[in-house]
């Protein structure tokens, strides 16, 4: 009977290595997953953001529309970002005349756009 048992514990003691090394193995997994959906998660959240705006006027044809950027929500500069039709981000600074200029062409285009249904080459542009 000593023989059996010794067996019997012999056994137990390597089925107890291999739930080990099991769990080892899972954790580690676990571990590298986490750390790799960590990583895509923080790359998606940086941001594009202007570090500086141009004071340079841009011609309102070349533009297919404008995002506003604003300071302190993880950018260091508020901006005005016009998008051309070349998908180009142009940085400018908001509150100077010829910026609202352009916003008011941009945002009465898309308006009129809108109400024929994006039809038209300009139109299909301005679309996104």
């Amino acid at each position: 009977m000593g023989e059996r048992a010794h067996v019997h514990t012999a056994s137990r003691h390597q089925h107890r290595r291999s739930a080990t090394m099991a769990t080892g193995i899972s954790l580690g997994f676990c571990i590298f997953f986490l750390y790799c959906c960590s990583n895509v998660a923080l790359g998606e959240m940086a941001l594009d953001c202007c570090l500086r705006v141009s004071h340079a006027k841009i011609p309102a044809h070349i533009l297919r529309g404008y995002q506003r950027q604003v300071g302190g929500n993880g950018c260091d500069i508020s901006a005005v970002v016009f998008i051309t039709k070349k998908d180009r981000n142009l940085c400018a600074p908001p509150g100077t005349p010829w910026v609202g200029d352009l916003i008011k062409i941009l945002d009465k285009e898309r308006k009129r756009c809108q109400a024929n249904k994006f039809k038209g080459k300009r139109c299909k542009s301005l679309k996104f």
